[in-house]
């Protein structure tokens, strides 16, 4: 049997155990470096938020975090990449609409540098929303004033930029030995997003993208892929995903992709 192919198996045995034992964290990870908050819900005035807290607790270095909240499919949710500066405090609020009786996941990822590939943390909570919890929320109307939702403060790759190798799927793709369906080179614009691999182009114009997102898919949750999810030609929702591929996926150096997609979308 081959390197690459014993390294592939590897990689989807390795994607198989971790999803058997993924979960919602309900308590944060513990850091030299940062102290993250659980996530709650507060209210502005009459407008129920949901809040997420981070400190800095280095003592010179910048970090970075990258914030994200999901709800239903039909809800946007909210994004941030935020710099961290020492010893400092920071909010995160997401306004929720009619969130009694929704769930909602957030991602605290926390990073050492500018690119995104050295990763202090990942913190992935769940937060059932109940009307009790509404009826006891905090107003915090005096608290201090929260990061700008959708801030994002990225390094400024020059555009276009072509990552290669990377790796293609279909959000909605199957099972199958392999966590990609393509290998090729995806070029990023200030105007569209275009994957070739020899035999496969994928155009997405900017325009019609929807949302980015870094994280897990079904049947490969132990890799984060960067999920865009647009308008297709059709005009029906449609989601397709992209990684680092080189070293047979194992680089991981998605965090530059990421950031250069991100930027995409207005």
């Amino acid at each position: 049997m081959s390197d690459k192919r014993t390294a592939a198996i590897a990689l989807g045995l390795f994607s198989f155990v971790f999803a058997s034992n993924a979960g919602a964290q309900s308590n944060p990870p513990t850091s030299r470096w940062v102290e993250i908050g659980r996530p709650h819900v507060a209210k502005r005035g009459s407008a129920a938020v949901l809040v997420q807290t981070i400190t800095s607790t280095a003592s010179k270095d910048r970090l970075w975090a990258l914030v994200e909240v999901n709800g239903s499919d039909e809800w946007s949710g909210c994004d941030w990449l935020k710099t961290l500066e020492p010893k400092q405090a920071y909010r995160f609020e997401c306004p929720l609409k009619n969130p009694s009786g929704q769930k909602y996941t957030t991602r605290v990822r926390v990073y050492r540098d500018a690119k995104l590939e050295d990763r202090e943390l990942l913190y992935e909570p769940a937060l059932e929303v109940t009307p009790q919890q509404l009826t006891a929320a905090e107003n915090i109307g005096s608290a201090q004033a929260a990061v700008p939702v959708g801030i994002f403060e990225s390094v400024e790759t020059a555009l276009p930029a072509t990552f290669k190798p990377t790796w293609y799927r279909r959000v909605d793709k199957g099972f199958g030995m392999k966590a990609y369906e393509n290998s090729g080179d995806l070029t990023v614009s200030a105007d569209e997003l275009v994957f070739v691999d020899g035999k496969k182009t994928v155009r997405i114009p900017q325009a019609r993208i929807l949302s980015v997102r870094w994280e897990p898919l079904a049947h490969d949750i132990a890799n984060h892929w960067v999920v865009v999810r647009f308008t297709n030609d059709e005009g029906k929702a449609d989601g397709v995903a992209f990684r680092d591929g080189a070293r047979m996926g194992t680089r991981g150096n998605t965090g530059p992709i990421y950031q250069a997609v991100r930027r995409t979308k207005k």
